[in-house]
């Protein structure tokens, strides 16, 4: 005979005690100790195989255990003939989930955003995690199992990528994700209009179609370009001609063009200016070379002024 059990924590959350009070029924309708109900999950060193400990700490009531280990704690235990093995998972598979869920509306109460404020990867993993936690927390293995045996397994990696953030699910991987947590069918539609919106965000903008009338780029339109075009023919033939040297862009080109009308027009106003100085005052032989040389310094002061740095000032 196994030490006499301890009663289930009076302190527990009411579907916590009732599953375990369930387990404890199992074992005591099989009769055996825990050593070997431990023996009955199977060998040790396998997936299935679940300690003397841990099956007895699954029956406490002090917390919520996996969900395999209170799997495997209803396949070996109970008597075969009394309950059927599918019968006793499922009955204990109902009892879990009412605990996960009782357990996880003590974390997630007030916090849960609506699915029309969720609009970027973040919060999305966010929510999917608070689903998580609703469904009982199922370990990384746990999600794998059941997207697996949905018919969409999404890798125990993949899930820690996507429930931390860090990687946006496709839509074969979210709806394995909401049905590993038992979320509705509603809901999961729900859930793809989120994922929907967040490509939407995440989609650069397609460029604004070209209209005439309120243009937005200058370039496109019609005037401007008949210019452009205009502007090219005529680069194309003063570089034939030799008029723009190979060296030289077509903007240097009006540059040297304009530097030099600028030239052409100061030296005909010094020519004018210089007319009307000796037209003045007409003298004597002194007074007309005194005149001239002050023309004479007159013109290099001006010559001066207007092409002070030209390449061009001695022709």
């Amino acid at each position: 005979m196994g030490r006499p059990t301890k009663p289930v924590d009076a302190s527990a959350h009411p579907r916590l005690r009732a599953l375990a009070a369930y387990l404890r029924q199992l074992k005591d309708e099989s009769r055996i100790t825990y050593a070997t109900l431990s023996e009955r999950t199977g060998p040790a060193n396998t997936p299935g195989f679940r300690g003397a400990s841990t099956l007895s700490q699954a029956a406490r009531g002090t917390h919520l255990p996996p969900l395999e280990t209170v799997l495997a704690y209803a396949r070996a235990a109970g008597d075969p003939g009394g309950y059927s093995i599918q019968w006793r998972e499922a009955k204990t598979r109902s009892l879990w989930k009412a605990a996960a869920a009782e357990k996880a509306r003590r974390h997630l109460s007030g916090r849960a955003r609506r699915t029309r404020q969720v609009r970027t990867q973040a919060s999305l993993a966010q929510e999917l995690a608070r689903l998580r936690l609703r469904a009982g927390r199922p370990s990384y293995s746990a999600i794998e199992q059941a997207t697996k045996a949905g018919g969409h397994r999404v890798p125990r990696s993949t899930a820690h990528l996507i429930l931390s953030g860090k990687a946006l699910p496709s839509r074969e991987q979210l709806s394995a994700l909401l049905q590993a947590f038992d979320v509705s069918a509603p809901d999961t539609a729900q859930w793809h209009t989120v994922l929907n919106r967040i490509e939407d965000r995440r989609r650069p903008p397609e460029p604004p179609p070209r209209r005439w009338g309120g243009y937005v780029c200058a370039d496109a339109h019609p005037a401007v370009q008949e210019h452009l075009e205009r502007r090219e023919r005529d680069e194309e033939i003063k570089r034939r001609t030799g008029q723009i040297q190979p060296d030289e862009t077509y903007e240097d080109y009006e540059d040297r063009m304009r530097e030099r009308a600028f030239q052409r027009a100061a030296e005909e106003w010094l020519v004018e200016e210089y007319e009307e100085y000796e037209d003045d005052e007409p003298g004597g032989e002194a007074e007309e070379q005194a005149r001239a040389a002050e023309q004479t310094a007159f013109r290099v002061r001006l010559r001066a002024m207007v092409e002070p740095d030209s390449p061009h000032g001695a022709d």
